[in-house]
């Protein structure tokens, strides 16, 4: 039974997520059959800046944020809760993580091995052209973040004027 429950909670969470609800039956199996069940206590880093993206994160409970690091300072990109994916720049770009992500309270995720969304994207064209605009909109989002000016560091009493 509780295989099942498992499965169950896998199959809501792609079903629910904005990412993968044009897939039909078939396409949610596949993806299904080859997730697998991760968690990750508060605090703990899921995935590093830097590092190779080998999976795709597909959050099922509670809530991560994603920091990238400008002039040796941590920057806070987003927080992300349940439904929300990570991971997909480094996966279609083939390029190292853009950003760290770590779990504010404890999480579970459907984690997707990088040949897995590979071949989802090649058969369901409509879930590739989702995750691109994704990437778009995180990437525009980005670059207005860190190109933004540092707030001064406050210190001491500010002047009247």
């Amino acid at each position: 039974m509780e295989g099942s429950q498992k499965e169950n909670s896998g199959l809501e969470a792609i079903t629910g997520s904005h990412l993968f609800k044009s897939l039909d039956e078939e396409g949610t199996a596949r993806l299904l059959q080859g997730a697998t069940a991760v968690d990750f206590e508060a605090e703990q880093v899921v995935v590093r800046e830097g590092d190779p993206g080998e999976a795709l994160y597909l959050i099922r409970k509670g809530e991560v944020r994603v920091t990238t690091t400008r002039d040796g300072q941590q920057l806070h990109l987003a927080t992300l809760g349940p439904g929300a994916c990570f991971g997909e720049v480094a996966l279609l770009s083939g390029r190292p993580r853009t950003a760290t992500v770590v779990a504010v309270e404890p999480c579970t995720m459907l984690c997707f091995p990088k040949r897995q969304i590979e071949e989802i994207l090649n058969a369901y064209p409509k879930v590739r052209k989702l995750l691109e605009t994704v990437v778009l909109g995180r990437a525009r989002d980005t670059i207005e973040k860190i190109t933004r000016p540092m707030p001064p560091v406050k210190g001491g009493r500010e002047r009247e004027s």
